[in-house]
């Protein structure tokens, strides 16, 4: 198991078969200016937020809560809701938690941002 949730959610993502691969899919990178620029619409990118909880038995580390935040950059207010429902129903089912949304209009390239927030408590004993 990965440690990092931005690389588990971004491994997740590539498999749903909706479009996104390396391409179109950045994980703890910036999205190529060029990209944005030609319009080159759906782009994720994905960044991983602080491990903000960590769980101890007998002086050892066997739980944390990992996270992160998903960038949806869309042309349609259709599309936001398409890749919300079909992202946050996939990565529940990986016990992923969605305890963020919102969604902005980018008026530097004209195109909707949906903003996901995800986490998830993992076993650290299933990592090592």
């Amino acid at each position: 198991m990965i440690r990092s949730a931005a690389i588990q959610i971004g491994n997740l993502i590539k498999i749903m078969n909706i479009g996104f691969d390396d391409s179109n899919l950045f994980i703890n990178k910036n999205i190529p200016e060029k990209n944005l620029q030609n319009k080159m619409f759906p782009i994720i990118q994905i960044n991983t937020l602080p491990t903000n909880s960590h769980d101890y038995a007998s002086n050892k580390k066997n739980f944390e809560t990992v996270s992160c935040q998903v960038n949806v950059l869309v042309k349609t207010n259709r599309e936001v809701e398409k890749y919300h429902n079909l992202i946050e129903s996939n990565l529940s089912t990986h016990q992923f938690e969605c305890f963020f949304d919102t969604q902005e209009f980018d008026e530097n390239y004209e195109v909707q941002r949906l903003i996901l927030r995800f986490n998830k408590t993992q076993n650290i004993k299933e990592i090592f």
